[in-house]
């Protein structure tokens, strides 16, 4: 995969009362304003009025034709999720099915998903910043966008388990994350994109899969650390669950924090 980076300082900012996403840039300007129903009304839900956000970096990855822009405090290592990518892009894992993914930061991996034929997706992240980043790459990629096939959900600090916006009763045919991997404690938002403490987030993974998996519903999970893949293995069993590996490197020969990050497939037993 080849990821060019762009060494550019923007701002975006949430304009009050027009509640118009405006990017300010030496390239031409992104704008979508209130003349868009959906666009106001998905701004609105992300930040509040008069909110501004930095814009830190551009990024370029072969999944699509313009760059995923990424807001500050917001997780972006997209060769943790390569193989997940290309899997999304080269087969039919996701046309016409409903897709959950937890922990969407820029939104890579769920846009990846929408163009590949997903029927719908839903997103969510605990960093706001990162629920409006998801939201803003929609917009600016020209995906297919309704309110029915893209739901950005945020996650409460206080309540922050794999499923707390989901609904009991919602299933999905496939269910992805790329999960933190470091056990420690979170003291800034943009910690949780690498900590899970005491892998509580992979734990409530595990434990909401049998629930919120259709029948013969798939997870998909991307790490790019050796201790927390392990970790997965000795939590799935527990949970009477399959842990395929979808990569021809052994866990053995690999430095405990590596890239490209490895795909694990889980089903139920």
């Amino acid at each position: 995969m080849t990821i060019k980076k762009r060494m550019k300082s923007w701002s975006l900012v949430v304009v009050a009362g027009l509640l118009g996403l405006v990017a300010a840039c030496h390239d031409p300007t992104i704008t979508v304003d209130s003349s868009d129903p959906s666009a106001a009304q998905t701004v609105k839900q992300s930040l509040p009025e008069g909110t501004s956000v930095e814009v830190i970096d551009r990024w370029q990855v072969e999944d699509f034709d313009k760059d995923i822009v990424q807001f500050a405090t917001v997780f972006w290592e997209a060769e943790d999720s390569v193989s997940l990518r290309k899997l999304i892009r080269e087969t039919n894992l996701v046309r016409d099915k409903r897709v959950l993914e937890i922990g969407t930061g820029t939104g890579l991996i769920s846009l990846c998903c929408l163009q590949a034929g997903a029927r719908a997706v839903v997103a969510t992240d605990i960093n706001p910043q990162a629920v409006a980043n998801a939201r803003f790459n929609w917009f600016q990629l020209e995906i297919p966008q309704t309110t029915e096939n893209f739901d950005v959900r945020l996650v409460a600090a206080d309540n922050s388990g794999a499923f707390a916006v989901i609904a009991s009763q919602e299933q999905f045919d496939v269910i992805i994350s790329n999960p933190p991997w470091e056990d420690g404690e979170v003291q800034t938002v943009a910690d949780y994109a690498f900590i899970d403490t005491q892998f509580e987030l992979l734990e409530s993974i595990l434990a909401g899969l049998d629930q919120h998996l259709t029948v013969n519903g798939e997870a998909y999970l991307a790490y790019g650390c050796v201790t927390a893949i392990r970790e997965i293995y000795r939590r799935a069993e527990r949970h009477g669950l399959q842990v395929e590996k979808l990569d021809e490197r052994e866990l053995d020969d690999l430095e405990d924090l590596f890239l490209p990050g490895m795909l694990l497939k889980i089903s139920r037993r």
